[in-house]
C-alpha cells in the first residue's frame, strides 16, 4: 500500500485477513470456533445497528471485507467461554466527542484502563485489550474442557431461561450447540465479571476525572455534557447465540455508518481497533485512522485470545468469598412473591409511601423505558427503598416484558425473564455490596437525566434515598 490506503487495500492486506481470523479462533490449518460473524455496512442504510446485523458463517468473512464491512464475531465459541468487558466512553449530549477530540477522551479514560489492568493482574488474568472508537475491549478465553468451566457453571442452579429457545434462533448453517453446561458457565462468567467490574469500579472512581458507571447508565450535566466512562458487561443479560463482539483489525465504522446518531464524528475515517500492548497512548492515537499503519502492525501482532483459565480460577476464589457472591445466591434461590404485573403487591399498606411519577410512569408505560438502563437502576432503587426484593422487582419489569406494550419482535432474540433478572441483580448487587452508594437518587439528578416527567409531583427523592441505604443495610 502506498499513499493513504483505501479500506479495501486495507482488507487486501493477508496479514490482516490473517489476524481477523485469528481473533475468530482460527488460522490457515484450522477451522475458527467462532460459530459466526456478523457484518455492518453502508449497503444496510438508512439506519443499520449491531442488534439487526446480519449473521453470516465464517466461509464468507472474505464477502463481508469485500463490502467494507465493520465486522464482529460471536461471543458463543464452539471450544471456549469467552470473558469480556467493555471500557467505553459515553457522553448522550455531544456523541461526536471520542472522534472530534480523541486526545482529551482518551486521556479521561486511561484511569479506568489503569484500574482494569490493576484488577486483572491482581488475579493473574491477562486478557487481550483492544483499542476501539470510545474505548477498549478486554477479552480472554478459558477452554471447554477445563474444569473452571465447571466452576463458573456450578454457580447457576439451572440453565438460563433463553437456552429453551435457542434453537429457534439457530440459522440451519450452524454447527455445533450450546449444552446446558457452557448456558450455565455463561451465565456463571456473567456474575464473576460483575464482580471484577466492581473491583475496577471502587479503583477508578478516585482517579477518574469522570464519572465511572456500569452499563451505559446516564450521569449528569459536567463540563462536557453528560460524559462519563462506561464499564459495560450488559452483553452477559442477553443469550450466548445473540451477542458479538468487535474483531480485531477490524474497520470501526459505526460512526460513518449513523450519521443520525454521531453528527460531527460521521465526517471523521474508519479507525481500525488494534491491540494496546504496551503502545504509548500519544503513538496509538495519533495512528489511529492510519490505515497503513494498522496493516503494518497486523504483519508483527498476534491477536489469538490468550488463555485466561488460571486467572479466572483465582478470580473465583475471590468472587465466592465476597459479599457479592452472597447476594448473587440469595437472588438465584429466591422465590417471587407474585407474577402481578401492577404495584399491588407492595408492602402493606400501612408501610407504603408514595411512589414518585418518574418511577409510576415507566411501569404503566414502559415501552420504551424500561429497556433504559439507567431507568432500570432508578425504578429498581425506588422498588427497594419502597420495600420489595430484587426477586420481586425483577418479576415486575419481567411481567411488564410481558404484556403487550408494542414490543415488536424484541423479544424473538432477547429474553424477558433473563434480561429483567440480569439488569435488577447488577443494580441491586452494586448497592448489597456498597459499590453504589445512591448519591445521584435526588430529584435534580433526575432531571438532569432526563427521567423527571415534569410537574409538581410532590415526591422529595432524598427520602427515597434514605429509606433506600436504610434497607439495603438492614
Amino acid at each position: 500500500m502506498v499513499g493513504h490506503a483505501t479500506l479495501g487495500e486495507y482488507y487486501g492486506e493477508p496479514a490482516v485477513r490473517a489476524r481477523m481470523l485469528e481473533y475468530c479462533g482460527g488460522s490457515v490449518e484450522r477451522e475458527p470456533t467462532s460459530v459466526y460473524v456478523a457484518g455492518m455496512r453502508a449497503a444496510d442504510t438508512p439506519f443499520p445497528t449491531w442488534e439487526q446485523a446480519p449473521r453470516h458463517p465464517l466461509s464468507q468473512l472474505d464477502d463481508l471485507l469485500a463490502a467494507g464491512a465493520d465486522v464482529a464475531r460471536s461471543l458463543w465459541d464452539r471450544a471456549h467461554i469467552l470473558v469480556h468487558l467493555d471500557v467505553d466512553y459515553l457522553n448522550i449530549d455531544t456523541p461526536s466527542e471520542a472522534h472530534t477530540h480523541p486526545a482529551d477522551v482518551f486521556y479521561k479514560i486511561e484511569p479506568v484502563y489503569r484500574a482494569a489492568q490493576h484488577v486483572f493482574t491482581r488475579y493473574g488474568l491477562r486478557p487481550l485489550a483492544l483499542v476501539t472508537g470510545r474505548g477498549y475491549h478486554f477479552t480472554g478465553q478459558v477452554p471447554l474442557d477445563s474444569s473452571v468451566v465447571d466452576r463458573l457453571a456450578a454457580l447457576v442452579a439451572a440453565p438460563p431461561a433463553w437456552l429453551r429457545s435457542a434453537e429457534q434462533r439457530r440459522f440451519p448453517w450452524m454447527t455445533g450447540t450450546i449444552t446446558s453446561r457452557q448456558a450455565r458457565a455463561w451465565a456463571g462468567t456473567g456474575m464473576l465479571v460483575e464482580f471484577l467490574a466492581h473491583q475496577i469500579l471502587r479503583r477508578a472512581r478516585t482517579r477518574s476525572p469522570i464519572p465511572v458507571v456500569v452499563n451505559n447508565t446516564v450521569v449528569g450535566t459536567g463540563e462536557v455534557g453528560r460524559e462519563c466512562v462506561s464499564l459495560d458487561l450488559s452483553y452477559a443479560g442477553d443469550p450466548l447465540d445473540v451477542r458479538h463482539i468487535r474483531v480485531a483489525f477490524g474497520a470501526y465504522q459505526k460512526h460513518t455508518l449513523r450519521p443520525d446518531l454521531s453528527g460531527a464524528a460521521a465526517a471523521h475515517p474508519p479507525m481500525v481497533a488494534v491491540p494496546r500492548g504496551e503502545e504509548r497512548i500519544e503513538h496509538m492515537l495519533s495512528h489511529r485512522t492510519d490505515l497503513r499503519h494498522a496493516a503494518r502492525l497486523a504483519r508483527t501482532s498476534r491477536v489469538e485470545m490468550p488463555d485466561v483459565t488460571a486467572g479466572v480460577a483465582r478470580a473465583l476464589d475471590g468472587y465466592q468469598a465476597s459479599p457479592l457472591a452472597r447476594f448473587h445466591q440469595a437472588f438465584e434461590q429466591a422465590v417471587p412473591a407474585t407474577r402481578s404485573n401492577t404495584l399491588s403487591h407492595r408492602r402493606p399498606a400501612a408501610h407504603r409511601r408514595l411512589l414518585p411519577a418518574c418511577v409510576t410512569r415507566v411501569v404503566a408505560t414502559p415501552n420504551d423505558l424500561l429497556l433504559q438502563p439507567s431507568v432500570i437502576q432508578h425504578v429498581t432503587r425506588a422498588l427497594l427503598a419502597d420495600g420489595l426484593s430484587p426477586r420481586d422487582i425483577a418479576t415486575l419489569i419481567q411481567a411488564r416484558y410481558d404484556a403487550d406494550h408494542g414490543w415488536g419482535s424484541r423479544w424473538t432474540w432477547m429474553d424477558a425473564p433473563t434480561r429483567a433478572s440480569f439488569d435488577v441483580r447488577v443494580f441491586s448487587g452494586m448497592l448489597m455490596a456498597g459499590v453504589d452508594e445512591a448519591i445521584d437518587l435526588n430529584c435534580r439528578s433526575m432531571q438532569e437525566k432526563g427521567l423527571c416527567p415534569g410537574g409538581e409531583c410532590g415526591g422529595d427523592l432524598r427520602t427515597t434515598r434514605a429509606q433506600l441505604l436504610k434497607a439495603v443495610r438492614s
